[in-house]
C-alpha cells in the first residue's frame, strides 16, 4: 500500500479516510460478533483450523510469529507461513501473521500480501502497474494506476520494507473482509533518477493500516480501498 494519497507502500503520504465499504466493514467486524476473525494480540487461545471459512463467528486472539502457519495455501504447496509469503529479492518480508486462519481468512489473507507486495514491486523497481488489476479494484486500482502515472520518471523506493499481519476479519455473507498490518517502512530510502538520496524523515515511519478487501467474480480476493489510523503505534517487531 502506498501513498499519495492512498496505499501504504510509498513513503511520501499516508491516506486516512476510509470509504463506506472498509469504514462499515472495520466496524462490524471489531464492534460486532458478525464476524470471522483473527488478530495476532498475545493472551489468546489457538483455536481449531476451521475449513468451513467465513460466516461461522469465530473469534481468536493469539500470538503470531514468522513460522505461524495460516493453512494450506492455494497452490498445494503447503502451509502459508510469514516466510512463505516474504519476498527476499524484493526487500520484502512479512514479519508476522495472525495464527489459527481458517481457510477463507487464509486466502483473504493471501489476496491481500499479493496486493501489497505488488505495490513495493511498482514503486520500488518501477515495475508490475500492468498487472494491477490482477490484485486491485475500485479507489485502491484507480489510485495506484495515477499515483503511478504522476510519479517522477526513475524514482524508487529502496527496501528493507517490513509488514506485520495482526488481524484478518471476514463479514458473515463471505464478499467482503479486512485485513490490518502494521507497515514498517522506517529504512525505506528513496532514490530520484540520478541515485540521490531524497528520502523525507517524516515519512519513515511505523503505521497501522487497514485494507478493506471484496470478493471478486472469479473467486479472488481483491483489495478495493484502504486507511490508516493516525497517532496510533504498532510494532512489526
Amino acid at each position: 500500500m502506498s501513498r499519495p494519497p492512498s496505499y501504504l507502500h510509498h513513503p511520501s503520504g499516508r491516506r486516512r479516510l476510509a470509504s463506506a465499504l472498509g469504514a462499515s466493514l472495520l466496524a462490524g467486524c471489531l464492534a460486532l460478533a458478525g464476524c470471522s476473525s483473527n488478530s495476532s494480540k498475545a493472551g489468546g487461545t489457538i483455536p481449531p483450523m476451521n475449513s468451513a471459512g467465513a460466516g461461522s463467528g469465530s473469534t481468536a486472539s493469539t500470538a503470531a510469529s514468522g513460522e505461524a502457519s495460516a493453512g494450506a495455501n492455494t497452490a498445494g504447496s503447503g502451509p502459508v507461513t510469514a516466510e512463505s509469503l516474504s519476498d527476499p529479492d524484493l526487500g520484502y518480508t512479512v514479519v508476522s501473521i495472525p495464527e489459527g486462519l481458517d481457510a477463507t481468512q487464509t486466502k483473504v489473507l493471501q489476496g491481500f500480501i499479493a496486493y501489497d507486495k505488488l505495490t513495493w514491486r511498482i514503486w520500488s523497481t518501477g515495475e508490475g502497474v500492468e498487472n494491477i488489476s490482477e490484485v486491485a479494484t475500485g479507489t485502491t486500482r484507480n489510485d495506484v494506476v495515477q499515483n503511478y502515472a504522476a510519479r517522477e520518471k526513475g524514482r524508487l523506493d529502496r527496501p528493507p520494507m517490513r509488514v506485520a499481519v495482526t488481524e484478518v476479519n471476514v463479514d458473515q455473507g463471505g464478499s467482503a473482509a479486512t485485513v490490518k498490518a502494521c507497515v514498517d517502512s522506517t529504512k525505506v530510502v528513496t532514490i530520484d533518477s540520478s541515485g540521490k538520496d531524497v528520502s523525507n524523515p517524516e515519512k519513515q515511519v511505523r503505521v497501522l493500516a487497514t485494507e478493506a478487501m471484496v470478493l471478486s467474480p472469479e473467486g479472488n480476493w481483491l483489495a478495493s480501498d484502504e486507511f490508516t489510523e493516525s497517532n496510533t503505534s504498532c510494532s512489526v517487531d
